[in-house]
């Protein structure tokens, strides 16, 4: 998600006008706390050339192996314009790969961020040898803090009760193919984190979405206990 302001300036004058741009990268920008779908809105549109594109976000509890072998598999289509929203469910909609829409953008990219905090949770719970109890506990309050930051920035409240919120941080805390947690369950065993890094040797979004979950906590003055604690563990 670090790249995506810099590979949208570099594309821009490739864009043909009025095009639909999917984003399927997840992250919230440091500083300006931008959602990536209006880091890549705002960089298109800076030429003046480009202010009829759409950005969707596509998220949800979609893991790439299993995309890759056709299991069964639900996402979200995410865009203010549902019109735009419901064209890219038809184009991707398939047998094994059922795409539902919804308009609350901002709440769907937030779910998509901030959940890799969680799961980093969830696997430092595991990795220190604590149960099934303990990882359910972490995902649910988890996504209760997920939610009060997000009610308060506008967003709906069935966003986090959906696929993209509590569907897609169940299976980033839980799947054995979530990088998240799986640097997670290293840094749990005792490995620091830099070591934790390079064994998953892939990037860990929620080391990364740390600095805006803590920005965006103290702009909306929202407590989010669990997020806190992660970052007290991470950067200790």
């Amino acid at each position: 998600s670090v790249f995506v302001r810099e590979t949208a300036a570099k594309i821009r004058e490739f864009i043909p006008k009025n095009q639909i741009i999917v984003d399927v990268a997840k992250g919230i920008e440091k500083k300006t706390h931008y959602m990536l779908s209006e880091v890549i809105t705002t960089e298109i549109k800076k030429d003046g050339k480009h202010d009829n594109i759409e950005v969707v976000a596509l998220s949800g509890p979609t893991h790439a192996e299993e995309v890759a072998l056709d299991l069964p598999t639900t996402i979200v289509s995410a865009c203010e314009n549902e019109t735009v929203a419901k064209l890219v469910q038809d184009i991707f909609m398939s047998e094994n790969l059922r795409v539902y829409t919804n308009n609350d953008i901002k709440g769907v990219e937030l779910c998509g961020a901030l959940k890799n905090i969680v799961a980093l949770a969830a696997g430092i719970s595991q990795g220190l040898g604590y149960g099934d109890n303990a990882k359910a506990a972490l995902i649910t309050r988890g996504m209760s803090e997920i939610k009060r930051l997000g009610l308060a920035m506008g967003c709906l409240e069935s966003t986090f009760e959906g696929l993209a919120g509590v569907g897609d941080l169940i299976v980033t805390a839980t799947s054995e193919h979530s990088r998240n947690n799986k640097a997670g369950q290293l840094i749990g065993q005792g490995h620091s984190v830099q070591e934790a890094l390079d064994k998953v040797q892939m990037v860990v979004e929620g080391v990364n979405a740390l600095p805006a979950a803590l920005e965006l906590s103290d702009t909306y003055q929202i407590e989010l206990p669990i997020i806190f604690a992660v970052n007290d563990i991470i950067n200790k």
